[in-house]
């Protein structure tokens, strides 16, 4: 008789046995797949803890950032780099178009936003600096330089961009858009959109252009969001229109320190309170699996 054999216990009534050996198994396997799912979901949810849990704002996690370097924006460094150093802090990545009457494809989608640094310098290297003007406030915390001072020369010869002299003409935002939707298109990205950075004061001849351009991604149902540099109210109100007005972003929530306040409220917070109940969820599947699918113990019949 082999060893296997000399262990058994034999039963008379093993078969009255099948019907809870296969509710056992059927528990088992339940228990099993469901243990696999919240170990899944609290690995997913535990790397958005800290940092990364900051909620971003509204247009944020776009594929393309649409940026207006017209003249009629006035100096760039004092109103559309608030927006860009944002970006370049959320971690996301970006295609970046800049435009005026032109627009050309900057970047292309996928790239880390990190990489909006180098052409933020490019638009503003002496971004602590303001030529003081009557009638113009500079932001706090500015250094303020007379505009007619020899230093105020020297800093306006040096802030000349590479895209001096092909982008401070007139704009043209229905090419801007149209380019940004082809790229969409070519990286299978419509669903993340666009965010469009400008003040939205389009050249009058590009109006029905702009009005085609601005129907065909609510056909296609592409996002669209908006950063008002100061517009005029005529542009607001077209663009009101045309996107709705819960696309607009509000230019404060771009601010730089924005984010950063976000994230540090994020790691105050501690442990978020859906990761905290998986865990609980967790105990109790641990806890029942123990219960149900334990192995069978003999102990004397009261």
């Amino acid at each position: 008789m082999r060893l296997r054999d000399r262990q058994a216990i034999p039963l008379v009534d093993a078969l009255r046995l099948r019907d809870p050996a296969r509710r056992t198994t059927i528990v088992r396997i339940v228990l099993a797949v469901a243990l696999v799912v919240v170990v899944a979901l609290a690995a997913l949810l535990s790397q958005r803890v800290g940092s990364s849990d900051a909620a971003l704002a509204k247009g944020a996690d776009s594929g393309v950032v649409v940026l207006d370097l017209s003249g009629s924006i006035g100096r760039p460094d004092r109103r559309s780099v608030d927006p860009l150093e944002y970006l370049a802090d959320t971690g996301q990545d970006f295609g970046l178009v800049l435009f005026s009457a032109v627009a050309y494809e900057a970047v292309p989608p996928g790239t880390s936003s990190a990489e909006l640094r180098p052409i933020i310098r490019a638009i503003s290297p002496f971004p602590n600096v303001c030529l003081k003007q009557r009638g113009v406030p500079c932001a706090p915390g500015m250094r303020q330089i007379p505009a007619d001072s020899q230093e105020a020369r020297v800093i306006r010869r040096k802030s000349v961009t590479p895209w001096d002299k092909s982008y401070r003409g007139g704009t043209i935002i229905s090419r801007a858009l149209e380019l940004a939707r082809g790229i969409l298109e070519r990286h299978d990205a419509k669903g993340r959109g666009v965010l469009l950075i400008s003040d939205l004061d389009d050249s009058l001849l590009d109006v029905s252009l702009l009005t085609r351009e601005l129907i065909t991604y609510r056909n296609e149902r592409i996002p669209i969001h908006i950063v008002a540099l100061n517009p005029f109210d005529d542009d607001r109100a077209y663009f009101e229109r045309l996107v709705g007005r819960d696309n607009f972003v509000n230019y404060t929530d771009l601010a730089p320190g924005r984010l950063l306040d976000a994230r540090e409220r994020a790691e105050r917070a501690g442990v978020p309170e859906g990761l905290a109940g998986l865990a609980l969820l967790l105990l109790m599947l641990l806890a029942l699996n123990e219960h149900f699918c334990g192995r069978l113990s003999w102990r004397s019949e009261r």
